[in-house]
């Protein structure tokens, strides 16, 4: 209901309008068809009334000097107030040559309405030399001559006319203009606000720099495209200074990272090689035989040595990767091999499309260190807490973008928990690894989904744009 409030209450207005436009409409055209049917009806029983009795011998003088019934009659119908003006109308006594025999005064003028009008044909409109309107009609007299009845509709039924006109005419001039409105707020405010609402539903914030929603008359809505426009200038803004802080923050960490590698293979890594040269060394100082208790223990301690050099020397790889500059291809098959050593027993299966190995081989060290991560992140979480054992690992193109998916069997999460979570919330709660996820997907200027059920396998897809020239390697 509230969806389509304003479009209803728009409808339910435009329909009392439309029906008033449409009963004044009515309204007019029966109040001129009954003034025209008054009309023809006056004009007819006044040439009907002298036409039964009256008759006419003579000239006009010699019907005057006898006095007539007829004449008496025509006497007593022409002084019928409403003829008292020659503008009114009259009545004609004409011969059948078409001579005036009598006239009402001032009757006259009106001869020439007589042309065209046959003696028995009902009472019709005739406008005279100056465009007035006249309803006239023509009667045999018993002496052979005609009657002819005129009577101006423009003069009598004027005031009366413009009355009714001036109301009618006025609602169905309101009733337009509503209409009109209606139409004009429904084009200028009802359909901009319907396409400002399904354009906002369809704005990526912070991914939109300018957002011009409207470009009107309606100076409301100006307005509020100009606070919208602001709001997402400002939401881009705050997002690339997210992003700069993602990429500066990642950058540190690969820096300290890196520092921390540095210090192991130069530092502790250094000194147990050393410490493992100087057992062997004193290993050659003692007698072989196979029962001394010191031989004993200097062989354990080569052992516990040799497997701490072991572990720097991964701890190292993993903070310091050297198989990123062997591109991402390599990087996913060390990582899948890492895997399957630490996790028994898993599977895992790296599917890149020959189609791809110029993009994939194109992929600078940022870009193939964050896919890495996203996979050693992903891999390492669905088999600690989804239980997986079979992780599949897809880059394919989607459009003009590359796609990276990591799909496990594992036993899965509710993701729609999540949905629109800030990750950096995540981080705060515990759920360090989505958001580690969610930081190397900035770094590639990507969008991440997340599609799981509790006792479903879990996907997550990367769609990231393909790096630009300048950031090959």
């Amino acid at each position: 209901m509230k969806k389509h409030f304003l479009l209803l209450l728009m409808g339910t207005v435009t329909l009392f309008t439309a029906a008033t436009f449409l009963i004044s409409l009515h309204a007019f055209r029966t109040q001129e068809s009954a003034m025209d049917s008054m009309m023809r009806s006056y004009v007819l029983d006044l040439a009907e009334n002298f036409s039964n009795t009256a008759s006419f011998t003579g000239g006009r003088g010699q019907a005057q000097r006898h006095g007539t019934p007829g004449m008496m009659r025509f006497r007593m119908l022409s002084a019928d107030p409403a003829l008292q003006s020659p503008e009114a109308g009259g009545l004609l006594v004409i011969s059948r040559e078409g001579r005036i025999i009598t006239a009402s005064p001032g009757a006259e003028r009106l001869l020439p309405l007589w042309k065209g009008t046959a003696p028995e044909e009902e009472p019709r409109e005739v406008l005279d030399a100056k465009g007035d309107s006249y309803y006239v009609v023509v009667r045999p007299l018993q002496d052979g001559n005609f009657i002819l009845a005129a009577v101006s509709r423009t003069y009598l039924l004027a005031p009366l006319a413009g009355v009714w006109k001036t109301w009618i005419l006025s609602a169905m001039i309101t009733s337009a203009a509503v209409l009109v409105g209606m139409f004009l707020l429904w084009y200028w405010l009802a359909v901009p606000l319907r396409g400002i609402a399904e354009r906002l539903g369809n704005v990526g914030w912070g991914k939109e720099r300018s957002i011009r929603l409207y470009n009107g008359p309606i100076s409301e809505l100006e307005a509020l495209s100009s606070v919208i426009e602001r709001l997402a200038t400002e939401s881009f803004e705050k997002e690339e200074l997210k992003k700069r802080y993602v990429t500066d923050l990642v950058q540190a960490q690969e820096s300290t990272r890196g520092q921390l590698a540095r210090e192991l293979h130069d530092g502790a890594l250094q000194s147990t090689v050393a410490a493992v040269k100087r057992i062997q060394l004193a290993k050659q100082s003692v007698p072989s035989d196979a029962n001394s208790p010191l031989r004993a223990h200097l062989d354990t301690a080569e052992e516990v040595v040799q497997t701490a050099a072991g572990e720097i020397r991964s701890y190292c790889e993993t903070l310091s990767p050297s198989w990123v500059r062997l591109g991402l291809s390599s990087a996913l098959e060390e990582i899948a091999g890492r895997l399957a050593q630490a996790y028994e027993g898993v599977e895992t299966d790296v599917d890149i499309g020959v189609e791809l190995e110029a993009a994939v081989a194109a992929l600078p060290e940022d870009h193939v260190l964050a896919l890495a991560r996203i996979f050693q992140e992903a891999a390492s979480n669905s088999v600690r807490h989804g239980g997986a054992r079979f992780i599949q690992v897809e880059l394919r193109k989607e459009g003009d973008a590359l796609l990276f998916s990591v799909e496990d069997d594992g036993s899965g999460f509710d993701a729609d928990a999540y949905a629109g979570t800030d990750f950096e919330e995540l981080r705060t709660t515990g759920h360090r690894g989505l958001a580690n996820i969610n930081e190397r997907v900035r770094l590639l200027r990507g969008t991440m989904r997340i599609m799981s059920r509790p006792g479903e396998s879990c996907r997550i897809d990367i769609l990231f744009p393909p790096p630009s020239p300048g950031e090959t390697r």
